[in-house]
């Protein structure tokens, strides 16, 4: 008599094989997921951006001047975070003006990863954009360029 079936050891190897697959999909994926991440936070910093060229457009100056002491214009909130009107426990980068950066002629804005969040060992690290349209990153690691990490 002839019994239907799979082996353990037919069954081990369909294991195997599974365990091998999803070690190389899952990084994949992970990568791909933070390249739509970081996708957000640059259209968000570009937005924020487009703001600051207005106000600069409006005031002839990108802070208000307030006698001798300069006043930092402030973002409005939907553009402070990343992804725009997420909820507070689903926000991946905090956007805002780079210490002492915000001048009458010129500003730098960032968008950085939240601390302990999906993006705080970010490969980019800290996206920074300026007045001149100037792209730059701050703490990337692993050799990765700015041009790539704003691709």
């Amino acid at each position: 008599m002839r019994q239907c079936g799979f082996t353990l050891i037919e069954l081990m190897v369909v294991v195997a094989i599974l365990a091998i697959l999803a070690a190389i999909a899952y990084p994949s994926y992970r990568d791909s997921v933070n390249k739509s991440r970081r996708a957000e936070a640059r259209a968000q910093l570009l937005d924020a951006a487009q703001y600051m060229q207005r106000f600069y457009s409006q005031n002839d100056r990108y802070n208000m001047t307030n006698a001798a002491t300069p006043v930092a214009v402030a973002l409005p909130a939907p553009l402070q975070v990343s992804p725009k009107g997420a909820a507070a426990g689903t926000q991946t980068y905090d956007i805002g003006f780079a210490p002492v950066s915000l001048t009458q002629t010129g500003f730098v804005l960032q968008a950085v990863p939240r601390a302990g969040g999906p993006m705080a060992r970010d490969k980019c690290g800290t996206l920074q954009i300026n007045q001149v349209d100037r792209r730059t990153v701050t703490g990337n690691t692993g050799g990765t360029s700015a041009e790539s990490c704003w691709r």
